[in-house]
């Protein structure tokens, strides 16, 4: 399969809205709104909280599936394995194995669900690490209005 990256980076970048870089142009109400208030400060920081509160746990559903998915694969290697052992009583073990991961469509199926369990544990992980971060911006953010509103 082909994937025409090229087309698919130009709809991503059609879709983005983009902020205007020309501050000096813009008046003091345009500024403003591009800015939170105290209270959208504020409440985005009780979110982003709540959000890392629950990342452990969240993380942990998604290691295990990757765990499973990971022993569904070794599974179905070994049963593959076991039946071309069968056919080709002369190969290797890696050489089965090979076959195994190359012609066994309920490895390849294995190796597929494998991989989309790791690629959503990884964007798990660098989801909690960007609410991390939020939470710093955000405090941030609040300590600064605290001052301004004293």
């Amino acid at each position: 399969m082909t994937v025409d990256t090229q087309s698919e980076v130009d709809e991503v970048a059609e879709r983005m809205e983009l902020v205007p870089l020309e501050l000096a142009g813009l008046d003091e109400a345009d500024l403003l709104a591009m800015f939170p208030t105290p209270v959208q400060a504020a409440g985005a920081l009780v979110w982003a909280r709540a959000t890392n509160a629950n990342a452990p746990r969240a993380l942990n559903e998604y290691r295990k599936k990757l765990r499973k998915a990971q022993r569904d694969k070794k599974i179905a290697v070994g049963r593959a394995v076991k039946e071309l052992r069968a056919e080709l009583p002369r190969a290797t073990l890696t050489e089965l194995r090979e076959l195994a991961y190359g012609a066994d469509d309920r490895v390849i199926a294995a190796l597929d669900a494998e991989d989309d369990a790791w690629l959503a544990y990884e964007y798990a992980k660098d989801y909690a690490a960007a609410i991390k971060e939020d939470i710093e911006i955000l405090r941030s953010i609040n300590a600064n209005f605290r001052g301004e509103h004293r």
